[in-house]
């Protein structure tokens, strides 16, 4: 998918899925969350010492 479609199907800007590929630190977490979901990923987010068992 390209930039500027992955953004017309997020409704946010090109420049904004730029930043994120950029790994821009000031990109809203909120847009980024919101763009990760679109393309059907999600983030874990753990306590610190705490780890995920895979499988």
């Amino acid at each position: 998918m390209r930039q500027d479609e992955l953004a017309g199907v997020a409704g946010v800007g090109v420049r904004l899925i730029v930043d994120i590929e950029a790994g821009k630190p000031t990109a809203q977490i909120g847009k980024i969350l919101h763009v990760l979901a679109i393309l059907g990923c999600s983030i874990d987010i753990f306590e610190p010492g705490e780890r995920k068992r895979l499988g």
